[in-house]
Formats: C-alpha cells, structure tokens, sequence
C-alpha cells in the first residue's frame, strides 16, 4: 500500500502545483482554485482514484492591433530669409519733468447775491448819470463839472477806473455790458488826447531825446524795458497822442493811474495793447522817475523836480520822492508782473516783481507812521544826496502827513505780494501780509470818524482818497477775516450815502456821513466843487467795488 499511497500523494501534489505552471497562459483577471484538504485513506478500505479535473482550456491572447502605418514625414518647409535687421531708433529725449504746481494761499470768500446784485444796479445806474451829466461821445472827452470845465489827466482816470470796476462785476452776458464796453472804449480814446509826443526842456527847440530808450507808438511794445510812454497833466483838445509837455508839466503819479486803467482795460477785454501800453508807462516810471542813490529806494513825484535841488528852494520846487507814486507803482507792478506771464512781454516779469517788493519794503521802512501804521506823504532830498550812503543824510525833511490813498494803495499791493511770494518765498510772503494788515488795522481806527454819527463810520471828504481803502480792504479781507469787518464798516457808510445824500440830478455826497453841508459854499467850475468828474467817479467805483466783493 505504501506505493500506492506515494503515487497519490504524488497526484494531489501535481493537482496543486499544475494551475501555476499554466499561469503563463491564464488571463491574469482569472482567479485561482481554492485550496482543499484531501481524506486521509485507511489501510482497510481501497481508496477510489479520483478523476482528474479538466483543465480549463486557456483563454486566447488577443491577436495585436496593427501598428497604424508611418505617416509621410512632412517636407521641411524652406527656412525664411532672415529679416534685415531693424537699424535702432534713436531714443527719444526725456520730455521735461512738469513744474510742481505752486501753492497758492487759501482765498476767503464773501458773496452774497443779494448784496451783489443790489450795488451793481447802483453802480450801473450811477454811472449812466456821469455819463449823460459830463461825457461827450464825439470828441470823447469829459467836463470837470456837470457845468463844464477841463479835467487835468489824474480825475479824467478815475472816470475809466469807474467803468472798469462794473466791467469786473459784470457778468459777460449782462444786457448793460456792451454800453459799458463802448464806453470804455471812448475813455481810453480820451486819455490820448493827454498823451505825450515831445517833451520839451527850457529851449523850444531842445528835446528829451534818450538813446537807450523809445517812445513808442500807442500800444506797441518790443516787450523790453526800454518801450516807453508818457501822458502830461494837461491835454490837446483836438488831437490825440499830440501833447508837446515841458518835464515840468509830467507826474509820476498822474502816469501810474493812467497805467492803472490800461492794466484793467486789458483784464476787461484781453486787447494787447492795453497791456503793452500799461507796461510801456510803467517802463517810463521806473527808467525816469525811480530813485536807488544810496538807501533810497522810491518814485519820485514831479519829473521836473526830480533836477532841483538847491538848498534854499522852497517845497515847490524841491526834489521829492513821494508814497502817492511810489505805493501805487508797487501796486501796479505786482498786477502786471501776473498779467505779463505767457505774453510776449514776460520777460519783463523778473523785473517788475524785484521792483515791487524793494518799493515795498521802501515804503514799509521809510514811510509806515511807527505809531498808526498809517503812510506818510513824501521825503524831500538834500542836495549831494546821491553821494550819500545812509539814509538819514539823503533825507532833508519827512512829511508825516497822511492821507487816505496813500495807505490803501499800500494794502493793495501787500495783499497782490503775498499771493505772488507765497510759493516761492513763504518767509517773505508772511512779512509783506503781516506789514500789510497791520496797516489795515491802522486805517481802520485813523481814517474812520466815530464821532460823527452813532453807530456810523465817517470818512473823509475826499471820496476818492477813500475810495482806495474800499478796495485795499477788499483785497486784504481774501486773506484775513478783520479786513472783511473793516469793509463792512465802509458798506455801511457807502449805504448811508445812498439813502440819505443823493440828490435829484443822481449824484452822491462825496462825504458819505456828513452829506452835502460839508461843502458849502463850493461850488462853480472848479476842483473844489463836490460834484466836480474825480469825486462822483469814486463815488460810483466804491460801489462797483462792493458788486465785486460779494459777487
């Protein structure tokens, strides 16, 4: 039996091992048969042979897919010609990097509509009475008095001057402005009838004659300092740019109001030849009439005094520099060094700003009342005063008195300085403004009478050396709140005039308090005469001036 037992042995061994050996022909996902535990036979009962499994006939291998045929390798496109080359453009120039935008001080501002609207209707109205009572269309020229009369060239300006401020005010599509359009026009027409072609010195045959510099034709300009023009105080009737004047007969001052209204002719309707007539007068003033010998530093008043300086010559024929001309100028230049910028007469802007400030800091040091803060009238000069260093032994006497011009022309420039200075020299700006408003404060509590009337400030007679400080305040107010009370108190008085001092034929006491019983007894054709061109102007320019202030 043992052999036998072997050979079974044998067999179930071979059952076993043969499912691995046909594993290379299985599919790999068929599972393998389980193992089992085969019956141990007894040596007693015969053990059946056990038949043979059948062997699981193997699963056929998939036959390959065929390689898909080669596709034709493509034909090697031909290689592009290279380019040329570009040649490399030139690289551009750096664009200049932009100026830094300036700062410009913070304006205050103070409209009202309803006061605009009520003293540019006063303005207007006013206005068309001067020109029905003294203005002449054809022959563009003015009487001093509504009785007639002619007006020397300082109260023919301020007719000009009037009719500026309300073109200011005046909105562009405002039914009056063509009327106050032509009318300006013919003013300025009229100011040529005083404007000089020939100076002539003590010989009839001897004229000023100045190499380096020219009178130019009217409103022409080679953008230079050395195009000049000159208006005498006198005129010529029937022909214009025609005045043949002795130096004598030419001031500074008449000159800088002249060059006042062209200035503002130009703001009101961008004619060129206005600003190059304004810069052409000015030209004039600081090649003739200024000053620097030693610690001088101001304009002089008459152009024929401006040679006299003998030591026994009384006040009228003294060599004096004068605040009525050189405050003025100050503040003319600074308007201008503004108005020339990106015009073809810039380059004379450096000039002009160094002229105002220096003029300035003349009149702040020489002639500020230490006390009121007020400006003194005038200096007269020693003579040899050129040879002299210190100002003390330049100056023969100071005339300490003051007037009301004199100052607001003085709070004017301040306030067109500082806004010129403040980007580019804070230090200064700060000075000029701080000098300025201490002068306001000061004019304030000088000029204003509060004795007269209750509740009211009264000015002096003199409506156009007031008239100065309406707009002096007004300028400085932009910057400084105690200006704008300063004005009101002027407002006031202004609207005092109106309701209680302006008689039948329109026109307004030129003392606004004291109304027309303060000139009494003056009247006729002369300048003393309350209605007399320069007064009633500056009445009528106070209240453009208001119109602007609370437009």
């Amino acid at each position: 039996m043992k052999p036998f037992r072997i050979l079974l042995l044998f067999l179930a061994l071979l059952l076993t091992v043969s499912p691995a050996l046909s594993a290379c022909s299985r599919a790999e996902t068929e599972p393998s048969s389980p193992e089992t535990e085969l019956p141990v036979p007894s040596d007693s009962d015969p053990e059946p042979e056990p038949e043979p499994e059948p062997e699981p006939e193997p699963e056929p291998e998939p036959e390959p897919e065929p390689e898909p045929e080669p596709e034709p390798e493509p034909e090697p496109e031909p290689e592009p010609e290279p380019e040329p080359e570009p040649e490399p453009e030139p690289e551009p120039e750096p664009e200049p990097e932009p100026e830094p935008i300036k700062e410009v001080p913070v304006r205050l501002v103070y409209s009202d509509p309803e006061q605009y609207a009520l003293y540019l209707d006063e303005a207007i109205t006013y206005a068309k009475t001067i020109h029905d009572l003294y203005w002449n269309s054809e022959t563009c020229l003015s009487k001093l008095t509504p009785d007639g009369g002619t007006p020397y060239i300082w109260p023919f300006t301020e007719q000009s001057s009037m009719v500026n401020g309300i073109l200011l005010a005046m909105d562009k599509d405002h039914p009056d402005r063509a009327y106050f359009e032509e009318y300006l026009r013919e003013l300025l027409t009229g100011l040529r009838h005083y404007r000089v072609r020939r100076v002539a010195f003590d010989k009839k045959t001897e004229s000023w004659n100045d190499p380096d510099n020219t009178l130019t034709a009217f409103g022409e300009s080679d953008g230079t300092p050395h195009s000049y023009a000159i208006y005498a105080a006198g005129r010529q009737d029937n022909r214009v740019d025609s005045v043949i004047a002795k130096p004598e007969g030419i001031y500074f001052d008449d000159n800088i109001w002249v060059a006042k209204s062209f200035y503002y002719a130009w703001v009101n309707t961008g004619d060129i030849a206005y600003l190059n007539e304004a810069t052409s007068i000015v030209n004039w003033i600081l090649g003739e009439g200024r000053e620097t010998a030693g610690a001088l530093d101001g304009i002089y008043w008459n152009w024929g005094r401006k040679f006299k300086l003998p030591a026994d010559a009384g006040d009228n024929n003294r060599a004096s520099i004068n605040t009525c001309s050189t405050s003025p100028t100050t503040m003319v230049l600074a308007k201008l060094v503004t108005a020339v910028s990106g015009t073809p007469l810039e380059g004379l802007r450096d000039g002009y700003l160094e002229a105002a400030v220096s003029l300035f800091d003349f009149c702040t040091d020489v002639f500020v009342d230490p006390s009121t803060k007020c400006l003194y009238d005038n200096i007269t000069l020693k003579k040899g005063f050129d040879t002299e260093t210190e100002l003390k032994k330049q100056i023969l006497r100071l005339d300490k008195n003051m007037y009301a011009y004199n100052t607001g022309t003085y709070l004017t420039a301040g306030a067109e300085l500082y806004a010129l200075l403040f980007a580019d020299n804070p230090e200064k700006a700060e000075a000029v403004l701080s000098a300025a408003l201490a002068s306001a404060k000061g004019a304030d509590n000088y000029f204003a009478d509060r004795t007269v009337m209750k509740g009211q400030y009264s000015y002096p007679s003199h409506s156009w050396f007031t008239s100065f400080l309406v707009s002096g305040f007004a300028d400085l107010a932009a910057y400084d709140e105690g200006c704008a009370e300063y004005e009101e108190h002027m407002r006031s008085a202004l609207d005092f005039a109106w309701k209680y001092h302006r008689e039948s034929d329109g026109l307004v006491s030129p003392a606004w308090i004291k109304g027309w019983s303060h000139f009494k007894g003056k009247t006729g054709i002369n300048e003393d005469n309350p209605r007399q061109i320069l007064y009633q102007s500056a009445n009528a320019h106070s209240y453009a001036m208001l119109a602007q202030y609370y437009r």
